[in-house]
């Protein structure tokens, strides 16, 4: 949390790379559909600020540009001609807005933060393509945030965690809500200088799953197993049962006090329903001050 009268600002690039599918099962599919490679960058800026020492306003908003490299493209409605964004060329625009408050309850012995957050598609963008940018579904998130140093076991390491739960807007008839947990456990060689490691696992509670019919044929079917078809397979991307966990881990250092650069690298170790990831992440933090320090 920072300080009454304090902000920052963070720019982000990622490079991403989706290699395939896996199914319900989390096994690669057949053919194609298990290998085929999707690349993305993503530039996303983000923003916060203190309006009293326990509560915080953020937002961001990112610029995905991605490119389908594969031999299976969407198709449009299902039936028709190559959807454009999975042309093999790179398109690229503006994904959801995320706005969010929390509010600090405790500070010791361990910080305890609840948040709420508003995710809202900047715009309507394409989202049934292996190269879209998202899902086009609003989304409220309700979590808490905790964390603390771990002196007592090790001087200078620390932790953070946050869980939350997302109600995601419905579409023909299915609401895709989805839990996450997330975990961070850092150590800080010098002052300017820490490491981390990092967890992410996400369970999508409904939505439809990706089954592997033939080697060239990808099914869909429900959480319960009933065949998808029609509006649904139309929306399948929107709608998928993605179940993943991955693990990562990066380095920050601090140039100044106001100027810090992070680099973090992930990939997901174990999914169901999704495209396996792997992510390298290089941000710089900008903070600043509105108002003077009450203490050095």
């Amino acid at each position: 949390m920072p300080p009454a009268g304090d902000g920052s600002v963070t720019f982000s690039y990622q490079n991403l790379l989706a290699t395939g599918h896996l199914d319900l099962n989390g096994d690669r599919m057949e053919g194609d559909s298990g290998h085929d490679p999707t690349q993305g960058h993503g530039f996303v800026m983000d923003a916060e600020f203190g309006l009293s020492d326990r509560l915080t306003v953020s937002g961001s908003i990112p610029f995905i540009a991605s490119r389908y490299e594969g031999t299976h493209p969407h198709v449009v409605g299902g039936v028709g001609p190559v959807q454009d964004w999975d042309n093999g060329e790179y398109h690229g625009t503006f994904q959801d807005f995320r706005i969010g408050v929390r509010y600090n309850v405790v500070r010791r012995p361990i910080a305890a933060t609840p948040f709420f957050e508003v995710v809202v598609p900047s715009h309507h963008y394409p989202s049934n393509a292996h190269a879209a940018v998202g899902k086009d579904l609003r989304a409220y998130i309700v979590g808490g945030a905790a964390g603390g140093f771990l002196d007592a076991w090790l001087p200078r390491m620390y932790f953070h965690t946050v869980v939350s739960h997302a109600w995601v807007q419905e579409a023909v008839g299915i609401r895709p809500n989805r839990s996450r947990a997330e975990g961070e456990l850092g150590y800080f060689i010098t002052p300017r200088l820490s490491v981390r490691f990092l967890e992410s696992y996400q369970y999508t509670h409904d939505g439809v799953d990706l089954l592997s019919f033939t080697p060239m044929t990808l099914g869909i079917v429900h959480s319960t197993g009933e065949p998808i078809a029609g509006e649904y397979r139309r929306n399948h991307d929107r709608l998928q049962r993605s179940n993943y966990l991955t693990f990562g881990g990066g380095v920050a250092f601090a140039l100044n006090g106001s100027l810090g650069i992070v680099v973090d690298v992930a990939k997901m170790a174990w999914g169901e329903s999704v495209h396996p990831l792997r992510a390298i992440t290089v941000g710089v933090n900008m903070s600043f001050r509105t108002r003077p320090a009450a203490r050095p």
